[in-house]
């Protein structure tokens, strides 16, 4: 069902309605196992001792518990869920990624990023009932994938996104070899073979009103909200169990996601995948994956987000500077109902510092070295870089 380390769980029927896992260490685990027929949704175990058995959630097959040891679903947004020092016995969430509402008593809970049980302490992951889409027991593999190229990036610094897109096109790799794919840009150009971006153009006036201090480029939201609404408009997605955003310069490997979000659980409400950890939004933008019903949540909000979301100036009063799309997405798409689903293994992002090995914490052009399995790697800018990268990857 799954690669590497997770193809080795293997579910054990319990006397209850749900599924008992064997533990390897860390992992982070699916929710979801496909035991006699159907879907049995249960927790994950305990972090810290890989013969501990925990035995699943007596819950409906047709439905999820959102709190488990060591991945959880988050169904609320960020400012209405609790900090580390507040009793989150009522939120049963946390407002920073990885971090979960263990309860220690009856009426007590508290976010912490681990829990070691004792007398005193339940250590049981706070949790409530949702919902899962009805074809739940189905396995969801098919991605539409897409790109997007800026010609006109703002930084004095050279880019290479149209070169990496060429090269990744000819080879059939990275996002095309999606199941559907597109690349859409600022402008029209050919990627090869007949193949060119879909233009989007500077509908509102906003796609130049600001720079990043660090890279000189523009900040790219405004030309986002024209991409999704172009993927909308065109039902690029058609038919598609995820809806996926791929960086140019994050080395991606679609068999490799689909290995891994095939079982996700998928609530009504929609979900998007947390790719981060440690920090108060963990939607990262290398790699965006987000079932169909949270792209159209954001879609259908986008002019809703626009006026409402004081993104131009950003969060913490513009502490960070404007909203980048990525975080655009992910509070726009929190507070109409989407769910956060923990999923910080599919992507070793060097611009999340939890990825980072201790000594390189705060290096951030840090990245990987290739030798892991995660379904993305990023950042490799330079067409050589990237292309030594997936054939590093790919012989794993």
């Amino acid at each position: 069902m799954v690669s590497g380390d997770e193809a080795l769980l293997t579910p054990q029927v319990s006397s209850r309605r749900g599924v008992i896992w064997p533990t390897l260490g860390a992992t982070l685990l699916l929710g979801c196992g496909v035991v006699a027929g159907r879907l049995s949704s249960g927790p994950a175990p305990i972090q810290g001792g890989s013969q501990k058995l925990i035995v699943g959630l007596d819950t409906a097959p047709d439905k999820v518990e959102s709190g488990q040891f060591s991945w959880q679903i988050v169904p609320r947004e960020r400012e209405d869920c609790s900090s580390s020092k507040e009793n989150c016995m009522a939120t049963k969430c946390c407002n920073v990624a990885g971090y979960y509402c263990y309860e220690k008593n009856d009426t007590f809970a508290q976010c912490a990023k681990t829990c070691s049980p004792s007398a005193s302490n339940l250590c049981r992951p706070a949790s409530e009932t949702l919902q899962l889409e009805p074809d739940y027991s189905t396995p969801k593999r098919s991605l539409f994938c897409f790109s997007v190229y800026t010609e006109n990036t703002g930084s004095p610094k050279p880019s290479y996104e149209l070169d990496l897109l060429t090269g990744q096109y000819a080879k059939k790799v990275s996002i095309f070899a999606c199941d559907k794919y597109e690349v859409y840009g600022d402008v029209e150009v050919s990627l090869g073979g007949g193949f060119s971006t879909k233009k989007v153009t500077d509908v509102k006036g906003d796609w130049h009103f600001a720079k990043r201090k660090e890279t000189g480029a523009w900040v790219n939201t405004g030309m986002f909200i024209q991409v999704w609404k172009a993927i909308a408009e065109s039902n690029a997605h058609a038919g598609m169990d995820w809806v996926v955003k791929v960086d140019a310069d994050a080395v991606f490997v679609p068999d490799r996601l689909k290995d891994r979000i095939q079982w996700m659980p998928r609530t009504t409400n929609g979900i998007m995948l947390q790719n981060c950890k440690y920090v108060d939004y963990g939607f990262f933008g290398n790699l965006e994956v987000l079932s169909p019903k949270a792209f159209s949540v954001l879609t259908d909000s986008l002019e809703t987000c626009y006026t409402s979301l004081d993104w131009k100036v950003g969060v913490k009063g513009g502490k960070f500077g404007p909203m980048g799309e990525d975080l655009f997405a992910e509070i726009c798409m929190s507070k109409n109902g989407v769910h956060y689903v923990e999923a910080f293994d599919v992507s070793t992002d060097g611009a999340c510092e939890a990825n980072r090995p201790l000594d390189q914490k705060k290096n951030k052009k840090w990245h990987s070295d290739c030798k892991v399995k995660t379904a993305a790697m990023h950042p490799f800018k330079k067409p050589k870089d990237w292309f030594e990268c997936f054939d590093q990857t790919m012989a794993m």
